[in-house]
């Protein structure tokens, strides 16, 4: 079996579960799970929500990125969950060490039977979701960590929404700083070019960095003490082959 098969098994297996957790929920509408990179991996709703799987897993993952961090930065805490109410629903996020997981509650219900038993329920709900993750190939999938692996001496490594919101990041500059600059230049780019920008060098003296597009949300930023145009190249065909 290829590792193509693996992974659509996996998803089938995962969306079983949240199917199931949502049949034993009334008030449970719907679960998304991603990885921290913003990647897809899995969801299910009672009712399709007009954003697409890719839309939501990048929302999700650059959410509870965000609450992490002002939390961390703020408190010296790590993030237990993240929970955005409106007059009728909830959305509660879950980071573990592989994923992240968002559900979306209708309030009225989840309000009835109690939020502490939903935020229980779904912490559990995701670390049994991430210890599954844990022990297949799929993380390693996951372009941050393939990046990463693929490009060891990058000085950067950041994961950003289009409209310029950290998902993942490693990086020495403040997160949104690098993000807001990432999304400038990408969006600039692409009224320049009366089309959508594939990827971008800014080249320096001794380093450059490499802005590139990685789906129809999220934007890939590296940087590398590298100049030299062929070495440059042969980054680009590493990223490349692992988004395609």
């Amino acid at each position: 079996m290829n590792n193509k098969s693996n992974i659509d098994d996996l998803e089938t297996d995962l969306i079983e579960l949240i199917e199931n957790q949502l049949n034993a929920n009334a008030g449970l509408l719907g679960v998304s799970v991603s990885t921290h990179g913003g990647s897809y991996l899995a969801r299910k709703f009672k009712k399709e929500p007009s954003m697409s799987k890719t839309e939501i897993s990048a929302a999700s993952s650059s959410l509870v990125f965000l609450s992490s961090k002002i939390l961390l930065d703020s408190l010296n805490q790590k993030i237990s969950y993240n929970m955005i109410t409106s007059h009728k629903r909830i959305i509660l996020s879950i980071l573990t060490e592989n994923i992240a997981l968002i559900a979306f509650l209708n309030r009225e219900l989840a309000e009835l039977e109690g939020l502490d038993t939903f935020i229980k329920l779904l912490k559990q709900f995701a670390i049994q979701i991430s210890a599954i993750i844990d022990t297949s190939d799929l993380i390693k999938e996951d372009v941050f960590v393939a990046i990463k692996r693929a490009i060891p001496n990058a000085l950067i490594v950041a994961i950003i929404t289009k409209d310029g919101l950290p998902i993942k990041m490693q990086t020495t500059m403040p997160e949104p700083v690098l993000s807001a600059m990432t999304s400038a230049i990408y969006n600039l780019a692409g009224i320049l070019l009366e089309e959508g920008l594939e990827y971008s060098i800014i080249g320096g003296e001794y380093g450059s960095i490499i802005i590139h597009e990685l789906d129809e949300n999220r934007i890939l930023a590296i940087a590398v003490p590298e100049a030299d145009e062929r070495k440059l190249g042969s980054y680009i065909a590493k990223i490349k082959s692992i988004i395609k």
